[in-house]
């Protein structure tokens, strides 16, 4: 185990070696790593037994679905990790405990209570959450909503030390990012991203460009499996294959038109192209 925590700042990490030797603990293991990394709860003054609590609850709350699972979030949280460590953003952007903290926070809960079907069949088949988020970056809201009603309650609420403007700061950040990993609201969220990069070089003075640093961070790190080495991409590649799979036979069987790469019956086709 200690062998694949030194991979912790690497971007060969493997989380599914990981959940093997922490018997399926994967993401409370990793949070735990990486907050302590960051000395958040030492420097936030976070009580250790709720944070653990916490993470504890957020891990039971992923279901058990092929991709969009607990270990996905472990992944994305350690690729999150990289690029603020790594990467330099960290540094270069001179980023303060409270927002590695949302960082770290966003990453791991960012897919929280995922059903196993995406957006456009929510919105498609008036599923309840469709009709609660208004259809808007339906499963988005609802991860996020989700973890702020558990901090509501005082054995969860790792919020519990910060002082409200922390907390307020922590939030907006948090939403922020997770929100912003709707693919639905990716080409807006690039072309922001680009004209702010043909603008001024400084990242540090406005608070603004802190959080389209962190965004494209956390969906850059959501979408990195096809970067990674190969026998790491190809398990994630056969994992969401099986999740889309699952979904075209229920959009079949409702005879709804089966999303593009859901259909099994044009593995041949379509996989080698999602």
């Amino acid at each position: 185990m200690m062998a694949c925590f030194g991979m912790l700042n690497s971007w060969h990490f493997n989380v599914f070696q990981l959940d093997k030797l922490t018997n399926g603990n994967s993401l409370y293991h990793t949070a735990h790593a990486l907050l302590h990394y960051y000395d958040i709860p030492g420097s936030l003054k976070l009580n250790v037994d709720v944070m653990s609590r916490f993470w504890s609850n957020v891990q039971s709350g992923y279901h058990p679905n092929p991709y969009h699972n607990a270990l996905h979030a472990a992944d994305v949280m350690q690729i999150t990790h990289f690029i603020l460590s790594a990467g330099q953003m960290g540094r270069i952007l001179r980023l303060s405990k409270e927002d590695c903290f949302a960082a770290i926070l966003a990453a791991g809960i960012h897919d929280y209570n995922h059903p196993g079907y995406n957006n456009n069949f929510h919105t498609r088949t008036s599923a309840y959450l469709a009709t609660l988020f208004n259809d808007r970056s339906v499963l988005e809201n609802h991860h996020v909503s989700c973890i702020f009603e558990m901090c509501r309650r005082s054995e969860f609420d790792i919020f519990s030390s910060l002082s409200e403007e922390q907390k307020k700061d922590i939030r907006d950040v948090v939403v922020e990012m997770v929100l912003s990993t709707d693919m639905g609201n990716h080409a807006r969220i690039f072309s922001v991203f680009r004209r702010r990069l043909a603008e001024s070089p400084d990242w540090c003075t406005k608070r603004e460009d802190t959080k389209i640093a962190l965004i494209m961070a956390i969906k850059t790190a959501d979408i990195s499996n096809c970067g990674r080495p190969l026998e790491i991409y190809k398990q994630w590649a056969e994992n969401i294959s099986v999740e889309f799979y699952s979904q075209g036979d229920v959009e079949l069987n409702l005879r709804l038109q089966v999303s593009p790469f859901m259909d099994r019956r044009k593995h041949d086709t379509d996989f080698p192209k999602g």
